[in-house]
């Protein structure tokens, strides 16, 4: 069986050997690009400390070519994609997304069975130091002109075991320009962050992580797609934290894994 081959519904595995086979295939690492995210101690360490300080981390190539491009060809091949809009005070949304797990494509449905297997969450445990065993919320998006979402935190309360623990955004826009608007910005830095191909974005979750989504010109000609998601778990573990001053790459880490 291909490492890129979806796994069909299945009976439980019958045996350690089935067990941790299905567990390495459904596992995040398995997917991710060792060169820009090496799941190393010392990498995972390094990361936890700066999310956990309240820094968005970013990685670029994050996921190996051939599992970005196939993600990357359902998102582009799909057609199931509803318009979603909502008026909050002080908040306003507009944008595409595939929320209904029953209008997944196949390959979509199988990342959100990757993103939400006990290993992926077991590794986002590590590298935020907080509880993430909970059920994992995945998502599509694709943000057509005009699309955009004003300012907020993502930290919106759940059930007792769904509190939102990290963010994550994982970019698919292919050759997207930055005057096309679309881009990340994180208003604790005041960083715009356009939208690069095969880009892993990741955050503690709390309420100090402002950030929203510009909104997207009408002359863009590209899609501007993306994998987002949380995370999530019981109550926070440790201190809220504050973006602090230092570096904006990992000490000794890959230069492919940006902090802000």
């Amino acid at each position: 069986m291909s490492a890129l081959t979806p796994i069909p519904d299945r009976e439980p595995p019958k045996s350690i050997a089935d067990a941790e086979t299905l567990s390495a295939v459904l596992a995040l690492e398995t997917y991710l690009n060792p060169a820009a995210f090496p799941c190393d101690e010392a990498t995972v360490t390094a990361m936890r400390g700066q999310l956990t300080s309240g820094r968005l981390v970013v990685i670029r190539d994050a996921f190996v070519p051939s599992f970005a491009e196939r993600i990357h060809r359902s998102l582009d091949a799909c057609t199931t994609w509803h318009v979603y809009e909502g008026y909050e005070k002080h908040f306003h949304y507009h944008h595409h997304n595939l929320y209904k797990t029953s209008e997944y494509p196949p390959d979509l449905a199988w990342c959100d069975q990757i993103f939400g297997s006990p290993a992926t969450k077991a590794l986002a445990t590590r590298l935020s130091a907080r509880e993430c065993m909970g059920p994992t919320a995945v998502s599509a998006s694709w943000y057509l002109p005009g699309d955009h979402s004003l300012p907020h935190t993502d930290a919106v309360p759940g059930s007792a075991a769904a509190n939102r623990q990290v963010a994550f955004i994982w970019h698919l826009a292919r050759d997207w320009r930055s005057e096309w608007g679309g881009a990340l910005f994180w208003c604790p830095k005041s960083l715009y962050l356009p939208p690069v191909f095969n880009t892993l974005v990741l955050f503690n979750v709390g309420p100090d992580t402002h950030h929203f989504v510009t909104e997207v010109s009408p002359y863009a000609q590209g899609k501007r797609l993306a994998i987002n998601g949380w995370w999530t778990g019981p109550s926070t573990v440790g201190g809220r934290g504050r973006p602090q001053a230092g570096p904006e790459r990992l000490e000794g880490g890959p230069a492919s894994i940006e902090t802000y």
